[in-house]
């Protein structure tokens, strides 16, 4: 991964980007490195709330309203789980034309990804306006205050990064949905660390592994592993492998148990 510029430590520092997989028909490219267009949106402060600042060009005043909403709503919940408190307001950056989201993310990264949404430290997440933006704000804006426990937690590693957030935002993919692991197939931490333009596992199964810890270590053992930056033995297990097969055995006795829910069940 490139480098982030502005927050965190050292050259090995990880990158603030928070990857979501496009939604099918938005009309955006491949992810590969590309010549910077020239931007045609400017952005100005449309709305400010108790804990947001909301910067937008074209976007509605529909669609600016439901994400400062949204971002309320879901701001509570983050700082009580994560344990940081009150923190200082954060600016949100709303871009409608994708010619100009990527140009910034260009200029700001030094190439393009698959992305709609990613943070610049931990008072900034930018996002384009597609259907999902609330949703996707509410994810950054996770990511973002995880940079209060441990300031170089971004991408590092990738794994937990992604899975903190998914797990806070409450972006549950049904396990019973995925071939892979209804097959018993449970990807590695390493997988999970794949680049970011070449895989998106770690989006179907991150929220697992946050229910994971919490269920095993409480709010505290997923605080200690962030600041920890993923290393499994400061939440007692003896390597990656252990904690691998112990997420495993988890997800197949709340999914897949005695039960024999289908998708068609509620979960229990």
């Amino acid at each position: 991964m490139p480098p982030h510029r502005g927050w965190g430590a050292g050259p090995s520092r990880g990158l603030l980007l928070v990857l979501w997989a496009l939604a099918a028909g938005s009309g955006c490219g491949d992810g590969s490195a590309s010549a910077p267009t020239s931007a045609v949106e400017s952005l100005l402060a449309r709305a400010r709330t108790e804990h947001f600042e909301v910067h937008a060009g074209l976007a509605s005043d529909d669609t600016v309203a439901a994400i400062a909403s949204g971002l309320e709503a879901r701001y509570g919940r983050v700082v009580a789980d994560l344990e940081t408190g009150e923190v200082a307001r954060i600016r949100v950056e709303v871009w409608k034309d994708e010619a100009s989201f990527f140009a910034e993310m260009e200029r700001y990264f030094g190439r393009r990804y698959n992305a709609t949404g990613y943070v610049t430290g931990p008072s900034v997440i930018r996002v384009l306006a597609v259907p999902q933006v609330v949703r996707n704000a509410t994810h950054e804006m996770s990511h973002a205050i995880s940079l209060r426990v441990n300031p170089a937690f971004a991408n590092q590693p990738r794994w937990l990064w992604e899975s903190v957030a998914l797990f806070e935002n409450d972006e549950l993919v049904d396990p019973r949905s995925l071939p892979y692991l209804v097959q018993g197939r449970f990807p590695t931490l390493s997988e999970l660390d794949a680049d970011p333009n070449a895989s998106r596992q770690v989006y179907e199964v991150g929220y697992l592994i946050g229910e994971f810890m919490v269920a095993r270590a409480g709010r505290d053992g997923l605080l200690r592993l962030i600041r920890a930056n993923g290393d499994v033995a400061s939440v007692g297990f003896a390597s990656p492998a252990a904690f691998e097969a112990a997420w495993a055995t988890f997800v197949r006795a709340r999914y897949f148990g005695a039960a024999g829910l289908t998708l068609a069940e509620p979960l229990p």
